[in-house]
């Protein structure tokens, strides 16, 4: 194992219904009569990168003009929406890092092994939630931060992996990548990486196949256990 890539969102943080709540307060902003549901967000979380918006533009009242740039910057609003939400709760300390996380990303940088983070957000976002996660010292010592907007296809598809990969010169199969979700597990697997799952709330009760290992949460992990679960299949 020469790389251990991170998710984002539900990796890191447990901010997946931060996303909903972005998405309800901009259905408020829009004066839409709908509100979605930790189920109603459950069974869209695999759809990604602003594609949610193919379903919420057919809401509106009259036919839209110009979908593709309408689509777009209601995906900005509610990316900045989400973003303000959380850099709030975490500066407030109403939220704050997944159990294990920091004390692992800091032994997996001081063993010589990179740690990279490939995300779905779009890479002023990711960076924002991380800054305000990780700080400043964490995020120096990363090989790299692939965002969304870095690749034209979303996870399951395995570009932002992939991308990650190559921006470190590392082989995927020499990549463990630590994710929240189903369609980020099959995204590293289509990357031909090996993939250690640690659910997010909303992806509990998901089926994990082909997972090296399913946690509840990082605490106690270390590079060693890392390495025993990159070598197993």
């Amino acid at each position: 194992m020469e790389l251990v890539i991170s998710d984002l969102d539900g990796t890191v943080v447990e901010t997946e219904d931060y996303h909903r709540r972005a998405y309800n307060a901009l259905f408020r902003e829009l004066e839409l009569a709908r509100e979605w549901s930790e189920e109603d967000y459950r069974t869209r979380l695999g759809t990604m990168g602003g594609a949610k918006f193919d379903e919420v533009l057919t809401w509106f009242p009259q036919p839209v003009e110009n979908l593709g740039e309408t689509r777009r910057k209601l995906y900005a609003r509610k990316t900045e929406i989400y973003v303000d939400l959380v850099v709030h709760d975490l500066q407030s300390g109403a939220l704050s890092l997944r159990s294990g996380v920091k004390s692992l990303f800091k032994e997996v940088i001081g063993s010589g092994v990179g740690l990279a983070v490939g995300s779905a957000c779009v890479k002023w976002a990711a960076e924002r939630v991380l800054q305000a996660s990780l700080g400043e010292e964490l995020i120096s010592s990363l090989a790299t931060v692939c965002a969304g907007d870095d690749v034209a296809a979303k996870k399951p598809d395995p570009a932002v992996y992939l991308l990650v990969a190559k921006r470190c010169g590392v082989l995927p199969e020499n990549c463990l990548v630590i994710e929240d979700t189903r369609h980020g597990m099959e995204a590293a697997h289509n990357a031909g990486m090996r993939c250690l799952v640690t659910p997010s709330e909303l992806a509990k009760g998901d089926v994990f196949p082909g997972a090296v290992g399913e946690l509840e949460s990082l605490e106690g992990l270390g590079i060693l256990e890392l390495q025993t679960f990159w070598r197993s299949r």
